[in-house]
């Protein structure tokens, strides 16, 4: 073999080998390439899964959840003395203690904790003793807080002194979340929710609950309770009204701590619906009552006799099951013992003396002795609307 032919097949070969070094070059980039996608791929379809993001919706929207309106930005307050905690953690700093009556504004709901601003200061506190203004959340419920203007507590249709037409509460102010004069109706937040329910099966019969009330200050029942025992002692038709077999005044005006104190009653009468109207309150829409008819009941909201027995004979007041077998009282008309049935079917129990009441018991049984005594009053509301974004992060 001649030199020429040497150095020819030395370049072949050369050159063979560069071509085969630029294909495996070229098939690995391509490979790597591919790789580099599909692990690109990967990692946004792993974060779409790990780490939704919320679009936001065609504002604004219905809230279809535990209540009409989202529970963030609406007012609340303390009914017992209340620690606020630094963190939703009962080991984390307390950062100071809230008085019995402390209004607050709700901002955000973990497990058991709220999240409130008071009129100077944030923090956590255990929400399971705590109220919530009812009007912030289930608007399309009637409110009527007769003794915040007018009082309708009559005893045998006779005016007690000192109380019946007169302002005896204050329990009205403006209303920034509403964004109007409004009644203010502190109830336990557990309680709220068996109201709603209750309102959703009225709504679903073109009815309406309308609430005349829920807390009452001690001070409030203490004036009642007075004022009606003067009365008895002055007018006989009074005493048998409230006396008569197999009854008793304890069952129209209590004598210690009543459940109202305790924000775990409510007195409610129903109406019938005329006419709805899609309302909006920040970025939520709801369906608001503009006009009804209250319906007349055997006796008028309040009047303190016998008269407004629902049943024929009393039962206790904590007897869960029992008023299931007495008789209605045969002049019961049949709207309140329809009331009663939407109210049941809430989860609350009917007052055998009067028509109009319904207890929490679960509630009651739950907080036992550590429950509100109702020694404060309640005037004022601290809230705001509710943007959407807000609700998203801070609704656990």
């Amino acid at each position: 073999m001649n030199r020429k032919e040497t150095v020819l097949k030395t370049v072949i070969a050369l050159l063979s080998l560069l071509i085969v070094a630029g294909i495996v070059f070229l098939i690995s980039r391509t490979l790597s390439t591919n790789d580099v996608e599909e692990e690109e791929q990967e990692r946004q379809g792993e974060q779409v899964v790990e780490d939704p993001v919320d679009t936001p919706p065609s504002l604004p929207i219905f809230y279809n959840d535990v209540f009409e309106l989202p529970l963030i930005g609406a007012a609340g307050y303390t009914s017992v003395e209340e620690d606020l905690y630094g963190s939703p953690d009962p080991g984390s700093e307390v950062l100071t203690v809230l008085l019995p009556g402390t209004p607050f504004e709700i901002r955000a709901e973990y497990g058991e904790w709220w999240m409130i601003r008071t009129e100077n200061q944030e923090g956590w506190i255990r929400h399971q003793a705590a109220f919530v203004n009812m009007p912030d959340i289930a608007p399309s419920i009637v409110y009527d807080h007769a003794n915040s203007y007018s009082s309708l507590f009559m005893s045998s249709y006779t005016e007690i002194p000192d109380v019946t037409g007169e302002s005896i509460s204050n329990m009205i102010d403006f209303n920034d979340r509403l964004n109007r004069e409004e009644f203010i109706f502190p109830i336990l937040y557990s309680t709220a929710q068996k109201l709603f329910q209750a309102q959703q099966l009225a709504m679903l019969n073109g009815e309406t609950l309308v609430l005349y009330e829920s807390f009452r200050s001690q001070e409030n029942s203490v004036l009642v309770r007075e004022s009606l025992v003067e009365l008895i002692e002055e007018n006989e038709e009074v005493e048998e009204g409230v006396t008569e077999a197999p009854w008793s005044i304890g069952w129209f005006i209590h004598s210690g701590i009543s459940n109202h104190n305790r924000g775990a009653a409510v007195d409610i009468s129903l109406a019938q619906v005329n006419e709805v109207v899609e309302s909006v309150v920040g970025d939520y829409l709801f369906m608001e009552v503009t006009d009804y008819t209250e319906y007349e009941m055997h006796t008028p909201m309040h009047e303190l006799s016998v008269d407004s027995a629902i049943f024929e004979e009393p039962i206790s007041s904590m007897d869960r099951d029992g008023w299931r077998e007495l008789d209605i009282h045969p002049d019961a008309s049949e709207h309140a013992v329809r009331l009663q049935e939407y109210m049941v079917g809430g989860g609350f129990t009917p007052l055998a003396s009067e028509w109009w009441h319904f207890n929490d018991l679960d509630i009651l049984e739950l907080l036992g002795p550590d429950a509100s005594t109702g020694d404060f009053d309640i005037s004022r509301t601290i809230n705001s609307q509710p943007e959407w974004q807000d609700v998203q992060e801070n609704i656990d």
